[in-house]
Parts: structure tokens; C-alpha cells; sequence
């Protein structure tokens, strides 16, 4: 009776355990399944918006899905081909092919003991198979917390930083965000992590600007277009757009010209090129110089100082039998004919000397 005792309670204890390991197993394959079914709709909901921008013409938003979806699969049919046409609709290369190499699946862990936990989990962490190298370690500290823990943090930081650099490099900036700060949970990020999660985060807070603060979004979209990460210089050029139309309406062509420049740098678009040029037109006119005014003497007029300077005019030579006397006045010289002239005109004008009388107090 007491080997009964025994044996039925140890029996117990194996089924219960082998149910919890079949268990998690089909925990695991389930969420493997659910994963690949969430990434293959959210792929297939990025390919169609992107055909429609496409055929829209909205080419930098369909370049930014596709892009998106290659880098959830990067054999996903189509998606290279239709990317392709939009950076010749662009008049930019062909991007190369993302980085980011799909993990090998690891094969099913070992959870026979705490070791071959641990062993599985090294071996999902080598193949850079992230998520399950952490599924496993937060297995093994829910069971055994302190069995070998400097080693398993060391793995659960390391695991978490790249999970959420890969993250980031596909786009999703709060996952990968939220991964790094889990990472420094365990310790101090790297330099380039730290560099890249920040980069992110000023990403995500110039993004919170488009769209209802344009002078605040093309300003610091323009800093981090310098990167030229995430397609930053295309919110860029958005945004320096939309700036310039609110310049338009203050009637302030000359900023707006500048921004205008800024959008035609990242962007083209030939259908809004007429609208820019005319608003540059505009400008120009805007701060083109007032012209001065001369002054004009009338031939034959006396200056204030007193000088008598006449314009060139057609030489007119009197003839002999006409004669004329002066008279010398206090006001200036006075002719008197005595007799008509007949004048001669000679074709080339010829200018006359200036002649500056000396005003005297009598007149004799």
C-alpha cells in the first residue's frame, strides 16, 4: 500500500507535467500561427493601399508601403515590381533589398530540465530567432528565477536590443522603442542603439506635427532628413509644401519660394511646377527696385546758381543781315532781336558752350 502511495502521486506529477509542456508547445506553435497570419493581412492590407496610391499618383506614399511590406516578406509577389515602377515614376534608383534577414526557425526546445531550457534558448538567441530565444528565457526565470541569472539576463538584454534595432530598421518605431527600453532594464544601451532610439523617438515627435503644425513639422523634419531615415525627407518635402501654401495666403511669395525649393529638392512634381514658378514670378516682382525719378532742364532755362546751361540742340546759324543786341539784366541774359533771323539747319547737332553771366547790382 505505501509504494501505492508513492507511485500514484509521482504518476500524477509526470501527467501534469507532460500536459504542461504539450501544453506550452501548442502555445507556441499557436502563437507562431497567429503571428504569420497577423503579419500576412497586415501585408496584404500595405500591397493594396500601395496599388491604389499608385494608380493615384500619390508615388512617395506608395513607395513607403511597399517598402513596408517588403520588409515584413521580403519574396511577398509583387511587391519588388510594383516598387520598382514607382522609383522610376520618382525619378529615383532602385533601393537594394532590405537587410533584414528572416530568423531560421528554431526547432521545438527541449523542456525536460532547466538546462535544456536554457540550451534551447542559446540556440534560438544563435540563430537570431529573438522572440523565442525570450519566450523561452522568461519561461525559464518563471520556473527557476535565479538559475543562472547573470547569464540569462546577459541573454534577455542582448535579445531585447536586437529585437528592437530589427524593429526599427522595418519601421515600427514603438516596438522598437518599447523593446530598447526593456533592454536597459538590464543595463546601459550600446552607443548605437541609444543613438537609433532616439532618432525614433524625435521621429515619432516631428511626426505629431503633420498635418496640424506645418512651420513646426517641415522644422524638424528638416533636421532629420539630414539621416534621411523613414522616409523623413518625404514628410519633409510634404510639409515644406503645405508651409508654403499658408505663406501664399499672407501673400509672402518670397518665403514661400523657399519652401517651395525645399519640396522640389526631395519631390517631384511637375503638375505643381507652373503654380511655383509663378509664385517665384511673383517674388521677383515683389522685390524688384522702385525706379528714381530724374530730373529733365528744359533747354534754355537759367539754373538757381545762375548759370545758363543749354542742351545739345541743332546748331542754328544766323544769317549775316540779321543782327540782335543784348541787354544784361540782373536776372539773367535777354535777346532782342532787331530784326528776324533766317535760320540755316545744320543735320548734326553740335552743343553749345556754357555761358555763366556775373549778375551786377545796376544796369546800364
Amino acid at each position: 500500500m505505501w509504494m501505492w502511495l508513492v507511485v500514484i502521486p509521482v504518476l500524477v506529477l509526470v501527467v501534469w507535467g507532460l500536459a504542461a509542456i504539450m501544453g506550452y508547445v501548442v502555445g507556441l506553435d499557436k502563437r507562431e500561427v497567429d503571428q504569420i497570419q497577423a503579419v500576412a493581412q497586415v501585408s496584404k492590407e500595405q500591397f493594396d493601399l500601395g496599388v491604389e496610391d499608385f494608380l493615384a499618383g500619390r508615388f512617395e506614399f506608395a513607395q513607403q508601403r511597399f517598402e513596408y511590406v517588403l520588409s515584413l516578406d521580403p519574396q511577398y509577389p509583387g511587391a519588388a515590381d510594383l516598387l520598382g515602377q514607382v522609383m522610376q515614376a520618382l525619378n529615383q534608383p532602385t533601393p537594394t533589398p532590405s537587410p533584414i534577414v528572416s530568423p531560421t526557425p528554431s526547432p521545438t526546445p527541449d523542456l525536460t530540465s532547466y538546462e535544456s531550457v536554457f540550451q534551447s534558448a542559446l540556440g534560438a538567441y544563435n540563430q537570431g530567432d529573438w522572440s523565442a530565444a525570450l519566450d523561452l528565457l522568461l519561461f525559464l526565470r518563471g520556473e527557476a528565477p535565479v538559475y543562472k541569472i547573470t547569464e540569462v539576463n546577459q541573454l534577455m538584454q542582448t535579445a531585447l536590443r536586437n529585437r528592437g534595432m530589427d524593429k526599427l530598421f522595418q519601421g515600427l518605431l514603438e516596438e522598437g522603442i518599447y523593446d530598447l527600453y526593456l533592454a536597459e532594464r538590464f543595463g546601459p544601451l550600446d552607443t548605437q542603439a541609444f543613438n537609433w532610439r532616439q532618432s525614433a523617438e524625435f521621429f515619432m515627435f516631428a511626426n505629431s506635427y503633420f498635418g496640424l503644425d506645418w512651420p513646426l513639422a517641415t522644422e524638424y523634419f528638416g533636421q532629420i532628413c539630414l539621416a534621411n531615415i523613414w522616409g523623413a525627407c518625404v514628410r519633409y518635402a510634404q510639409s515644406s509644401r503645405e508651409y508654403g501654401h499658408l505663406l501664399l495666403e499672407e501673400e509672402a511669395y518670397c518665403r514661400a519660394v523657399l519652401q517651395y525649393e525645399q519640396f522640389f529638392i526631395h519631390l517631384e512634381d511637375q503638375a505643381f511646377a507652373p503654380t511655383a514658378t509663378k509664385v517665384a514670378e511673383a517674388c521677383l516682382t515683389a522685390t524688384a527696385p522702385t525706379p528714381t525719378p530724374t530730373e529733365t532742364t528744359t533747354p534754355g532755362t537759367e539754373t538757381p546758381d545762375g548759370s545758363f546751361t543749354p542742351t545739345s540742340s541743332p546748331t542754328v546759324t544766323p544769317s549775316p543781315t540779321v543782327s540782335a543786341t543784348s541787354t544784361l539784366t540782373a536776372g539773367g541774359p535777354t535777346f532782342t532781336p532787331t530784326s528776324t533771323p533766317t535760320p540755316t539747319r545744320s543735320d548734326t547737332p553740335t552743343p553749345s558752350p556754357t555761358w555763366t553771366p556775373t549778375p551786377s547790382p545796376t544796369t546800364s
